[in-house]
């Protein structure tokens, strides 16, 4: 719709637990820390963190991002051949796929499900990219639907290849979109019922000549390992190949709301209108079984889908298979050196076993006491913007339009991701695993992938599975009206833990749970009611007071400088109003806390040898959250991929717009931090 890079952190996870238990095998999860010592070290790291982080030469209220993060990237470099961004989401990511991977080679396996996951991982360990019978498992893949024409050559049969039956037939076998992808979720306008929608999948993104050049020369190379093609057959296909996505990429409109990309159209007028590039008839009976075609369907981005049809209406039927066949293979590639391979094959376990690799780890850290606290911070921020409709604080909107945004409000739930009611039997209970065979297990998985996708017509309506996209930071689901945390933030002692202060929790759990629920009522969520469907709540009153308010954040991020070049004027806003609000909310509930706490308790909200009282904590955590480094070639076209602010921005932005930063640490008037006109609107 994420090794170590802190020596603190490799002491504190691997080191300790390793005291008590030193092999993987015996015990992947021993996490002893319960002894004063062992405290003391958890404290001790925590505080190396942040002043590894800090800079404090830079003042506070002068630029507070570059006081709170200044030296990131020091010890966090992105690299331009490599993580060309790094970040804190992908500390606690690589953190949790640490934990996997001693999982998937230990003893401690409870499940027959769990070891054939486990034979997954193997297999793919044991995958070489030399390795010939591995080459041939590769040609067998693609031999089903035509091979590829670049290796086969004249004796390929063009007149034998549909590129729309071929993406067809392979989304019905393994659920893998190409060109046109189908997914079936739930109905905008009724969420009680499935629809078909049509759109395009992800494509990738060439934003610069080198990432053009990088990906050619990397398929060229790969093309010429796996296939055995010639440097110059495999150099002019990798250019066909990459120039196609090209064309594709370009052609997404990037529409401001999901209303405005949706066109509901009858297959029989869809088949009017494009009957002379491709049978929408078909294409939807080879993807559903001829029994399932729907009398309707969405198109998302129509003009997206014209541009990729047209694209591949001028493409030589060659061109049109070598990039088919070539996407199919993606998901069988060994992406990874040989040193590499065991970090990699972890990452490709989470691809495929998502939602069981996630359970599974979750199920050996996972802890009533930290759940009940997500639960209780939830409640405090729900609490205290319910509060602030009902009151005096938020009188620029109407009567009627808080009524129905407290009733949203009311329905909104909070869900842990820990997939407790999933029935993983379903999903891979007659997944056949072989111990030898990485390239088969891929099918094998993506099959019973295709399958279950396929019974989804005549099943519940739900959401769109979207388990890779929740492995990062919590996310706000519009039609369930529900906010979903991932179990990797959930993990021990990186934003907050039991030995921190409570400023912590509130400055980073808090924040991003009180974000996501403001989308809830942000440009796109005031589209949809308290149950998820599309029926605009605001009045007109309201909604302009709201644009007023918008167009405040929209002059403020366009004057910020990032890349060498000013911010884009989005109209879309929702990013930088979840942002301000959802930290003003934050911190309410950590003032609510404390005026609830004993002096014993409030005594121990500081860290010793931090010279930072328990609101500038609260800040610092939340600065120190978005610390980042981007590669300086990459950082003008990020700005206009990403709807989110850049990190420095998402700090500076929001403090310098909220009046208690700047009591907090003393700023004087005319500090940068402190500017005379503020952006408001929630909180």
């Amino acid at each position: 719709m994420m090794t170590c890079r802190l020596l603190w952190l490799c002491l504190v996870v691997a080191i300790v637990p390793a005291m008590a238990k030193p092999s993987d095998a015996d015990d992947p999860f021993a996490d002893d820390l319960t002894s004063d010592y062992a405290k003391q070290i958890i404290v001790q790291a925590k505080i190396a963190e942040i002043e590894t982080m800090l800079k404090p030469e830079v003042s506070p209220c002068d630029d507070f991002y570059t006081h709170a993060c200044g030296n990131w990237h020091r010890h966090n470099p992105a690299q331009l051949f490599g993580n060309v961004m790094t970040d804190s989401f992908q500390l606690i990511t690589k953190g949790f796929d640490r934990r996997l991977q001693r999982l998937l080679r230990s003893n401690d396996l409870q499940s027959e499900l769990e070891k054939k996951m486990q034979r997954f991982y193997l297999s793919c360990t044991l995958v070489h990219r030399d390795d010939v019978l591995y080459k041939l498992a590769l040609q067998n893949v693609i031999r089903e639907y035509g091979g590829l024409p670049a290796l086969v050559g004249a004796q390929w049969n063009s007149s034998d290849f549909s590129w729309w039956r071929t993406v067809a037939q392979i989304q019905h076998k393994y659920g893998k979109q190409i060109i046109l992808g189908l997914d079936i979720t739930r109905d905008i306008r009724n969420t009680s019922v499935n629809r078909v929608y049509i759109g395009q999948p992800d494509f990738k993104v060439f934003n610069t000549h080198l990432m053009t050049l990088l990906a050619e020369a990397r398929t060229s190379s790969d093309l010429q390992q796996y296939f055995g093609l010639s440097p110059s057959v495999a150099k002019h296909t990798a250019q066909q190949i990459n120039e196609l996505e090209r064309t594709f990429s370009a052609g997404v409109s990037g529409a401001a709301t999901l209303q405005a990309a949706l066109s509901l159209y009858t297959v029989a007028d869809l088949q009017e209108k494009y009957s002379d590039q491709l049978n929408f008839t078909e294409f939807l009976g080879l993807i559903l079984g001829e029994e399932n075609i729907p009398d309707s369907v969405y198109i998302y981005d129509e003009g997206s889908l014209d541009n990729a049809l047209l694209a591949m209406k001028s493409t030589p039927l060659a061109t049109q298979a070598n990039y088919v066949m070539w996407t199919l293979l993606e998901d069988f590639l060994a992406d990874a050196k040989p040193s590499d391979m065991a970090k990699w094959c972890t990452e490709s376990t989470k691809k495929y076993f998502g939602k069981l690799a996630e359970h599974a780890v979750y199920e050996r850290y996972r802890s009533p006491v930290v759940e009940s606290e997500v639960h209780k911070i939830w409640y405090q921020i729900k609490g205290i913007f319910r509060h602030q409709l009902l009151g005096d604080k938020l009188d620029w909107i109407s009567n009627a339009t808080r009524s129905l945004a407290i009733a949203k409000l009311d329905r909104m739930q909070l869900n842990i991701n820990s997939y407790d009611e999933e029935n993983f039997e379903d999903v891979y209970g007659e997944v056949s695993i072989d111990r030898l065979n990485y390239v088969s297990n891929v099918q094998q998985v993506l099959i019973a992938k295709g399958i279950g996708f396929v019974a989804r017509i005549n099943q519940p309506a739900n959401s769109i599975d979207a388990t890779e996209l929740l492995a990062l930071t919590p996310a706000y689901d519009i039609q369930e009206n529900n906010i979903t945390i991932p179990v990797a933030l959930l993990q021990p002692r990186y934003f907050w833990g039991d030995q921190y202060p409570e400023a912590f929790k509130y400055s980073t759990l808090g924040y991003l749970l009180a974000h996501e629920m403001l989308h809830g009522f942000d440009d796109d969520g005031g589209q949809y009611d308290a149950s998820g469907n599309l029926a605009p709540w605001w009045d007109s009153k309201s909604r302009y007071e709201l644009e007023e308010r918008r167009k405040c954040f929209q002059a403020q991020y366009h004057e910020y400088v990032y890349g060498g070049s000013q911010l884009p004027e989005r109209k879309d806003q929702s990013e930088n109003i979840a942002d301000n609000g959802g930290l003003r909310l934050a911190f309410a509930a950590y003032e609510l806390w404390l005026g609830q706490q004993s002096e014993e308790v409030l005594h121990r909200e500081t860290f010793e040898g931090l010279p930072y009282n328990s609101r500038q904590l609260f800040f610092l955590g939340y600065a120190q959250l978005f610390c980042d480094d981007v590669q300086s070639t990459f950082q003008h076209w990020m700005t206009h991929l990403d709807s989110h602010a850049p990190s420095k921005y998402r700090v500076i932005g929001p403090l310098s717009n909220f009046q208690e930063f700047s009591w907090v640490f003393n700023c004087s008037q005319s500090a940068h931090m402190d500017p005379e006109y503020k952006c408001a609107i929630y909180g």
